[in-house]
């Protein structure tokens, strides 16, 4: 998701993935998931098969750690870029900005990758003299594509790895 904000000290663009759950939304899937397996372990336990416990309790365990090592991070990571007429700060982090990088404006420029072919997706960079970061790695095609309209509408300009093609 993109989304701009404009005001006298500069432009805001902030960048979050696209969700098809919240992290609320994935614990009550867990909790369903977890209902399902342990009754249907008890079920089986019942009938005299007590090693399936062990084995359902682990299968959900992974399933858990693994949908919260992904889903939870990404509910609440996000990218702030701020281009003011001097500077460009870009801050990353997950719930709040845990890392920032401040580029000199008139020499930072966004650089576009180019994809080769349709399976591979734009990278976007940031760069100036001394620094060169990513951005907007976890949007997918389209929300890539939006953000860069947004920074070239908030006046950074833009380069790119085929300079002679034009169109893409």
């Amino acid at each position: 998701m993109v989304v701009t904000e404009t005001s006298a000290r500069g432009t805001i663009v902030t960048l979050s993935p696209h969700l098809s759950a919240t992290w609320p939304e994935n614990k009550r899937f867990l909790l369903l998931l977890a209902t399902a397996v342990f009754a249907v372990a008890a079920g089986w336990s019942a009938a005299g098969l007590w090693l399936v416990l062990p084995f359902a309790g682990l299968e959900f365990g992974l399933v858990a750690y693994f949908m919260y090592r992904v889903c939870y991070r990404l509910s609440y990571l996000s990218q702030q870029i701020i281009i003011e007429p001097q500077r460009v700060v870009i801050r990353r982090g997950i719930k709040s900005a845990q890392r920032e990088w401040i580029l000199t404006r008139p020499q930072a420029h966004l650089h576009v990758n180019k994809p080769v072919n349709d399976f591979h997706l734009a990278l976007l960079w940031l760069k100036d003299d001394q620094l060169q970061l990513p951005v907007a790695d976890f949007l997918n095609a389209e929300g890539r594509e939006q953000a860069r309209h947004a920074l070239l509408g908030a006046g950074l300009v833009e380069t790119s790895d085929r300079w002679w093609e034009t169109g893409r």
